[in-house]
């Protein structure tokens, strides 16, 4: 079923967004009918709720008499619908009025940078990744896969039908609500399912069931928006929108606390940061705000965009199957963010004590956000730089000079080749991302032999191509599915090999 239903939303997902596409490179304004009267004038009959000509200031009834300086052409009427304007006049109640702000709907704006390129740049990259799955679930065939394909389509869907002149047409509403509080949900389900097949009890399936049908409450009563205060609808979306990432949010860190021990706990710990970066700006910036006092700090347009880190670590971790130093990256954030904390201070008090006043329009909080966030991407930016030139490597400040000291300081006294590697592993367990280090002895002739008999040999039959490719060089490093292979040695005719290996 599940299969079948990824395939389904799969096609309608292009579908949607060819539809997409094609009006907006129409510039056809969906939901506002017009019909043409025997001035060669052009009527407005009707306009949804949510049409683009409504938020421009159309009325039902009001009389296009001119578009763009010219009289109403043939190419301005699409159909039923208005299209290609910039600006028009129309006749109401008698008098002429001038409407401007059309051009949202064409791509040279910035807001379409937002409701249209962007969405539409994400699809393309999250139909890269669910072709991607697609290949490599071809063997597995994991329920997981298809769980995460619906998420990232539901994502995409939820993005590309928030914003652009499609937004007009009413079934546009619901596909967004739908989409938009599907997307929780789903990702549980693939918590829970792709830690089902790794044989661990994530949550309990009855909580996911029950979820699945909020957004479907939700549905019925947007269905029944005439007998509901508009308002009432929008905060309960975002409230319930709000209390499934709660849900999944209390999942992750009760079975981070329960788990923390375990092999896995690692990945619980990157789905929890991830997580939490992702949702935090659109929570705090724009739903509580606006629910608690009826205005947002930061539009869902600027706030939004940090969702996608959600699929983007999801997809890294399922399709790659390799996970990277969430603690080194922390450890970097909280360094750059102390950091930025001075500049981002002295800068927010130029702008208050000489920009600021009563006349202007100005949000010290606003300010103060963007400018930490840009001195953030600058030092990081910074250290892409000294690391691309070598002028200063990151990783110095973990000390890994240090223990190579140590290991170097360690194998002084020992005199048996043996305790040289027991060090080494223990060295680079406590260095390096990996949980298994293995030491592997060839011989001239191809000869794979398991060099530490005192634990269990491993399985590593699936990379034997790739021990021939690693002896030629001492230091030779080839990246493996889970881990590396690496040359650390020889001794006469023999090469030692070490493999690692990250659960």
């Amino acid at each position: 079923m599940i299969r079948f239903f990824s395939f389904a939303l799969l096609l309608f997902s292009i579908f949607y967004f060819i539809l997409i596409f094609y009006y907006t490179q129409n510039g056809v304004i969906i939901g506002t009918k017009v019909v043409k009267t025997s001035n060669q004038e052009l009527k407005v009959v009707d306009m949804t709720r949510s049409s683009f000509g409504r938020f421009v200031g159309l009325e039902i009834g009001d009389k296009i008499v001119e578009i763009d300086g010219e009289k109403p052409r043939e190419e301005n009427k699409y159909g039923p619908y208005l299209a290609k304007i910039k600006q028009l006049k129309v006749v109401r109640d008698g008098h002429l009025v001038e409407l401007k702000n059309f051009e949202f709907i064409y791509l040279d704006s910035p807001y379409s940078f937002f409701t249209y390129i962007v969405p539409c740049i994400f699809f393309m990259l999250s139909l890269i990744c669910v072709f991607y799955i697609f290949k490599v679930n071809l063997k597995k065939d994991t329920i997981s896969a298809y769980i995460l394909i619906c998420f990232l389509l539901c994502v995409s869907l939820a993005y590309l039908s928030a914003g652009g002149v499609t937004r007009g047409y009413p079934i546009n509403r619901y596909l967004n609500l739908l989409s938009f509080l599907a997307v929780p949900v789903l990702y549980l389900n693939f918590l829970y399912q792709y830690f089902k097949e790794l044989k661990v009890k994530f949550s309990k399936g009855i909580f996911i069931l029950i979820l699945y049908t909020l957004p479907l409450i939700n549905i019925i009563c947007e269905l029944f928006e005439k007998y509901i205060n508009y308002n009432v609808i929008t905060n309960l979306n975002l409230l319930t929108f709000l209390f499934e990432m709660m849900v999944v949010y209390v999942c992750l860190i009760m079975y981070q606390i329960k788990h923390r021990k375990k092999d896995f706990s690692y990945l619980l710990k990157v789905l929890l940061v991830s997580n939490t970066i992702a949702f935090l700006p659109f929570t705090l910036l724009y739903i509580v705000p606006l629910v608690l006092f009826g205005q947002y700090v930061y539009s869902a347009v600027v706030t939004a965009p940090f969702l996608l880190l959600i699929p983007l670590a999801l997809v890294y971790q399922f399709v790659v199957n390799k996970i990277y130093n969430i603690d080194f990256l922390l450890g970097r954030l909280r360094y750059y963010c102390l950091l930025a904390v001075i500049p981002t201070t002295g800068i927010v008090w130029v702008f208050v004590a000489f920009i600021n006043n009563k006349d202007e329009n100005f949000n010290t909080f606003q300010i103060t956000l963007f400018v930490f966030l840009i001195m953030l991407a600058v030092f990081y930016f910074k250290e892409v730089l000294d690391y691309k030139f070598r002028l200063k490597r990151f990783s110095e400040k973990y000390n890994y000079q240090d223990s190579v000291f140590k290991y170097t300081q360690l194998i002084k006294s020992v005199s048996v080749l043996n305790q040289v590697f027991i060090h080494l592993k223990a060295t680079i367990l406590d260095v390096l991302p990996v949980s298994k280090a293995y030491i592997f002895e060839i011989s001239s002739d191809g000869e794979i032999v398991y060099f530490d008999k005192q634990s269990t040999e491993p399985n590593w039959y699936p990379y034997k191509d790739k021990f021939e490719k690693v002896t030629s060089e001492i230091g030779k490093i080839i990246e493996i599915n889970q881990g590396f292979l690496m040359k650390i040695g020889e001794r006469g005719t023999s090469s030692y090999v070490l493999l690692c290996l990250s659960k």
